[in-house]
């Protein structure tokens, strides 16, 4: 299995977007996050807290899930009042600053986990890019806070309302046994020139939705 790389956190505070993508460590994994505004520093700090603690577990399980090397060695991410998105390669993400601990911890994830699968540019026929990135997130949310909190967030994102569908998503992901769930992958891996054979582990047990939250 490969060794995640370290990790690393630079202090930031209000300071450009193109500072944010300047020069690169060329050993580490660093999440540099900046406050959109004053208002949202205490939420940056939150996120900021969150990586410093789980950051390395964060990167060893993706690689362990996807079998797939951690490549972006530096990754800028504004926290604002705003909706959540994963950016682009010369773009920071977005992270909503309004959500509570456990929420921020998922959203940091699944946003993590697009520009993780970025290196996957070929999708499969009808699987796009939520699709693809449920059959490993819940995973990931196991492997580094345990089965409980995947199924709670899986809970939480099922209810998100929006114009996209991310309850009939993870009903979707769920249903998948699990060697179709790791059929699925191992054809994505090679289609996109990666070596087949990862096992990624099985799903966890389904919970019933006990609570509705707003799209992210």
């Amino acid at each position: 299995m490969r060794q995640p790389r370290g990790i690393v956190r630079k202090a930031s505070g209000l300071v450009l977007v193109a500072a944010l993508l300047g020069a690169r460590s060329s050993n580490a994994v660093e999440v540099e996050f900046v406050a959109l505004s004053p208002a949202d520093q205490w939420d940056t700090g939150t996120y900021r807290a969150i990586w410093d603690e789980f950051g390395a577990r964060i990167v060893a399980a993706f690689e362990t899930v996807t079998c797939l090397p951690f490549t972006e060695p530096r990754i800028p991410a504004i926290v604002a009042d705003d909706v959540s998105h994963s950016g682009g390669p010369e773009h920071p993400m977005q992270l909503r600053a309004t959500y509570a601990r456990a929420v921020k911890q998922a959203t940091l994830v699944h946003e993590l986990g697009h520009r993780h699968l970025w290196q996957l540019a070929e999708r499969l026929d009808g699987i796009d890019g939520h699709m693809t990135l449920y059959l490993v997130l819940d995973r990931v949310w196991a492997q580094v806070w345990g089965e409980d909190f995947a199924a709670q967030r899986i809970e939480t994102e099922s209810a998100w309302r929006a114009s996209y569908d991310y309850g009939k998503t993870w009903e979707w992901a769920r249903a998948l046994p699990t060697e179709e769930r790791t059929r699925l992958w191992n054809e994505l891996l090679i289609t996109n020139g990666f070596p087949g054979g990862c096992n990624a582990p099985s799903p966890a047990p389904r919970r019933t939705p006990d609570f509705v939250r707003s799209a992210p």
